[in-house]
């Protein structure tokens, strides 16, 4: 895999990337892998909410949290999680699916940004995230119904506060990274 060039004032300008879209449409495993191609470090809203209930304990998934603590102690948890992220410098920043639709998110804070949307069809997104198994915000007698409720209401949202949206279909990660750098101003040295 080439190395990616991303130059002093396009870091200057977009000192974090931030990755938005809904569940499953590849924003972690691409925030992973883009962070290594432009020499950024990973985060991840998820694993920050997880790590803020570890404490001494095993580990947590977010869905688990969703299910023991309820919506509103998961938005709080977000909320925290959202402003730490906000404050990073030379990262790559993976959104939860809902991080843009709570109340504290506030695009301002995370300066210096640049917002990506990762663009999946909606069939291909349903099937990633039944597979699984049905997540606790989706009602468990009518996913399907859910998940098209949220999608156009999330939508809308991602494409509005994206700098660029990039399609995660049916590409390879490496694939949609490039796109994402070439995007940005980047380019291969090889």
């Amino acid at each position: 895999m080439a190395d990616w060039i991303l130059t002093d004032e396009i870091k200057d300008t977009f000192q974090n990337v931030v990755l938005v879209g809904f569940k499953g449409s590849g924003k972690s495993r691409i925030g992973k892998l883009l962070a290594k191609m432009a020499g950024y470090k990973y985060m991840d809203i998820d694993t920050l909410i997880e790590d803020e209930c570890r404490g001494k304990g095993a580990r947590i998934s977010v869905r688990a949290i969703y299910k023991k603590f309820g919506r509103d102690r998961f938005l709080e948890l977000e909320a925290k999680a959202l402003k730490k992220a906000a404050l990073a410098k030379g990262a790559v920043i993976s959104l939860g699916g809902g991080s843009p639709m709570n109340e504290k998110f506030d695009r301002k804070a995370f300066r210096d940004a640049a917002f990506v949307h990762l663009d999946v069809r909606p069939s291909t997104l349903y099937a990633r995230i039944v597979r699984k198994g049905i997540p606790p915000f989706f009602d468990k007698k009518s996913p399907k119904k859910s998940f098209t409720a949220l999608y156009a209401v999330r939508a809308p949202v991602y494409a509005r506060i994206a700098d660029i949206t990039v399609d995660n279909t049916e590409r390879t990660p490496a694939h949609t990274c490039r796109e994402i750098l070439t995007g940005l101003g980047g380019k291969s040295d090889g």
